[in-house]
């Protein structure tokens, strides 16, 4: 850093960036957060199964420019790897949540996908061995009781016919499965850097939808209203290609401690994404769930943050 002079300069020099990138990390946090607001609004218009294909193609289609330098760096373990995050992102997250998402409000979903820190805990402890202090351990426990308590016992009646019991498990699914592509593809991350790493994964997550084109009918498409034509865009280009591009941005400009904190925004505007844009009402005892679970990951992650584990 120098004398103070220099070290003032490179202050004012770096607020600019900075700020723009807390800015990006801000939009990519907003376009997450709503996307389970655009997920449980087009899935009545596209079945789950076509959805998850036409936004991973579109996504791995767009994202293909940014896989140039992997493929100079291609080795049968890369290869492996990347494959293995494809399949867990791209398969193993949006597949279940949109099957899910169909039975539960898009706030709902939007807290439960909320404790993915609380998943990458416990897969980088039983996988990794990775140390995980008492407090992490305490605030996992508050954010499960948090999703316990959303879920209420209204999941377990009979009228619902299982189906909020199913949305609430393949939504904590596809949370999980995606708490495992990010344990996969950290290692890629750092050998590939992180904006390759993630488009060559989802380039590879794409492939297997190529075989499930058949399965839908031109005709169906062409009769979709523009509305859900906008939301698929918005999943595709905006949530996934968008949101990683300037989440990347945000990370690079601001730090990643920093540009972490924007995080704990994203219940919050699925939530309200939720309520203003589909007309979904918050009950007492989803209030309740949400802040146990938003608390519960806070304590979780800033506690692994000040081990240096996180």
């Amino acid at each position: 850093m120098g004398t103070v002079k220099a070290g003032s300069a490179r202050v004012g020099d770096g607020e600019p960036a900075f700020g723009r990138g807390m800015a990006s990390g801000l939009i990519a946090v907003v376009m997450w957060g709503l996307a389970p607001v655009a997920t449980r609004a087009v899935v009545a218009d596209v079945a789950p199964l076509h959805l998850a294909a036409l936004r991973t193609l579109i996504a791995g289609v767009a994202l293909l420019p940014w896989c140039v330098p992997v493929l100079r760096r291609l080795d049968r373990a890369t290869v492996v790897r990347l494959v293995a995050a494809g399949l867990l992102g791209m398969v193993g997250y949006n597949l279940p949540v949109a099957l899910g998402i169909q039975w539960l409000p898009a706030s709902t979903a939007a807290l439960i996908l909320a404790t993915e820190p609380i998943w990458i805990l416990g897969l980088g402890r039983v996988f990794l061995a990775e140390s995980v202090s008492a407090r992490a351990w305490g605030g996992s426990a508050v954010a499960l009781t948090g999703i316990a308590v959303l879920a209420g016992p209204n999941a377990l009646h009979a009228e619902s016919g299982g189906r909020t019991l199913e949305g609430f498990g393949l939504v904590m699914l596809g949370t999980a499965l995606f708490g495992a592509y990010t344990i996969v593809l950290r290692p890629l991350s750092l050998t590939l850097g992180p904006l390759a790493a993630t488009a060559a994964s989802t380039a590879a997550g794409a492939v297997p939808y190529l075989a499930l084109t058949w399965m839908i009918p031109a005709h169906q498409l062409a009769a979709l209203p523009r509305a859900a034509w906008g939301e698929l865009a918005f999943l595709a280009l905006g949530s996934t290609v968008a949101g990683m591009l300037l989440w990347n941005l945000a990370v690079a400009r601001s730090g990643s401690s920093r540009a972490g904190l924007l995080l704990f925004l994203e219940p919050l505007v699925g939530v309200i994404g939720g309520i203003t844009l589909l007309g979904e009402r918050l009950s007492p005892g989803s209030a309740v769930g949400g802040v146990l679970i938003t608390l519960g990951v806070t304590i979780a992650w800033t506690a692994q943050r000040r081990a240096g584990t996180g």
